[in-house]
């Protein structure tokens, strides 16, 4: 019994597809996995991101309050200066005695390094004990720190922001390389459907090795 010659390149084009399928398959796999895979580092690094935003929020707050706090006791450690001077002036002693008395250890040591220097004989004296180099604001130091935090967190959520995007980028790669895998397997013109198989490829190697070279 002879087969009909139009069976022929209907079972060639069969023959020719068959070695497409179980690659194609195999590929659709891995790009699913690497979809999943690049989807869950991305919300991983999207709440890492927002974790530290939320810490540089916390230490923003922080050195905001040390930084007002330490501005309204230097105001009244000025006060209480600025009343002593004015008992001094007065020639009230018991009074200036009341005032230095009282003053918190820091603002103490600062005004006898200031009275050290003779200011009111010395003309080169420094004109109050409040400058610089007698006086430190009460929290400056640790609220420059905190700031120095807030910069780094923020910076660090940048960059996690930037990983989360990347790895979203992925996904959409992947999706790719899914549509045209799947899609090379029905073309009827072998020509086509290699090209389209080849892009999928190459497009799956582009994605893979971008998703590599970022942090996991």
């Amino acid at each position: 019994m002879r087969s009909d010659p139009a069976e022929s390149p209907n079972r060639e084009l069969q023959e020719k597809k068959r070695w497409v399928e179980p690659v194609t398959a195999l590929l659709m796999a891995l790009a699913t996995l690497s979809t999943a895979w690049c989807s869950y580092q991305s919300a991983a690094w999207t709440r890492k991101s927002n974790r530290l935003m939320n810490e540089f929020n916390a230490l923003e707050r922080k050195a905001g309050l040390l930084s007002i706090q330490g501005i309204q006791q230097a105001t009244v450690h000025t006060t209480m200066f600025m009343q002593m001077l004015a008992a001094q002036q007065a020639g009230n002693e018991k009074l200036v005695n009341f005032y230095v008395e009282r003053f918190p250890p820091d603002v103490r040591k600062a005004y006898d390094a200031w009275l050290a220097e003779r200011p009111f004989e010395n003309p080169n004296a420094d004109p109050h004990p409040f400058v610089p180099k007698l006086y430190e604001v009460r929290g400056t130091r640790e609220a420059a720190e905190a700031n120095a935090e807030a910069a780094s967190s923020l910076q660090e959520a940048r960059n996690a922001g930037t990983v989360s995007g990347q790895y979203l980028a992925n996904t959409v790669l992947f999706a790719a390389v899914l549509f045209f895998a799947s899609a090379s397997g029905k073309f009827e013109q072998r020509r086509v459907r290699v090209v389209a198989f080849a892009f999928a490829l190459a497009v799956f190697a582009f994605a893979v090795i971008r998703t590599l070279m970022l942090p996991q």
